[in-house]
């Protein structure tokens, strides 16, 4: 895990204001990140100096409604009702998605310069959410460079059976008594195998959101704030 840009702190430290991924970073021309709480709250929107501050023009979120709808960037919509995007957006743009303890996916094919970034909570995962962006993405999954940013953990979700039903038996449902823990981050990884990106090309970045710091959750900490994934290409 790299960082991206860094906000002072009182005591002399600095915070990360988002993550990026080491392989994701290696791609030229490339804008992303995870965002933390040091950035502020996405939940209205983007904070003040958004999104010149990591390198856009304009930042474009969706109206997320926990699904597998897929939208490209050229969608008419200045707020457009899905779960993922994917595409060629235009230089400068940056496409984003909001998490407070959801899985944020960043997919880039850096050939055909597409990118998805998808939100994927346990309902949108269980639909399939990922599958799609990377269908409609329309490339190689072998040479697909994938981020999977700060979620709630394996160590902190707790979940009802009909959620381990939705999402089906693997190792990342564990029994608890007659609760369940889910690592859902482990679930979607897991999907992208599956659907066929390599594991070699598939990075986990940031921690727990539950039990991490620096992270809004509203499981954990009945937090209103929103952190932010985003993606897209410099300006020349």
């Amino acid at each position: 895990m790299s960082h991206g840009a860094s906000i002072p702190e009182p005591n002399g430290g600095s915070q990360s204001a988002w993550l990026e991924a080491p392989g994701l970073s290696a791609v030229r021309g490339l804008v992303h990140g995870f965002t933390t709480r040091a950035a502020g709250s996405f939940s209205a929107g983007p904070p003040a100096g958004w999104p010149a501050a990591a390198g856009g023009r304009r930042l474009r979120l969706l109206r997320q409604v926990h699904g597998a709808a897929v939208v490209g960037p050229e969608h008419p919509d200045p707020l457009p009702e899905a779960d993922a995007w994917a595409g060629r957006p235009p230089p400068g743009v940056l496409l984003g998605v909001r998490t407070a303890d959801c899985v944020p996916v960043i997919l880039c094919h850096p050939r055909t310069r597409t990118l998805a970034v998808v939100h994927a909570g346990w309902r949108g995962t269980a639909a399939g959410v990922v599958t799609s962006a990377l269908e409609a993405l329309g490339a190689p999954r072998q040479e697909v460079v994938a981020a999977v940013g700060p979620a709630i953990g394996g160590c902190c979700y707790e979940v009802g059976p009909e959620v381990v039903r939705a999402l089906g038996p693997g190792p990342w449902a564990t029994r608890a008594g007659r609760r369940w823990i889910v690592d859902l981050r482990g679930r979607v990884e897991a999907e992208l195998v599956r659907a066929g990106v390599p594991p070699g090309r598939i990075e986990r970045v940031g921690g727990c959101t539950g039990c991490g710091e620096g992270f809004f959750s509203h499981r954990a900490r009945a937090d209103t704030g929103r952190m932010l994934a985003f993606a897209g290409w410099r300006e020349p």
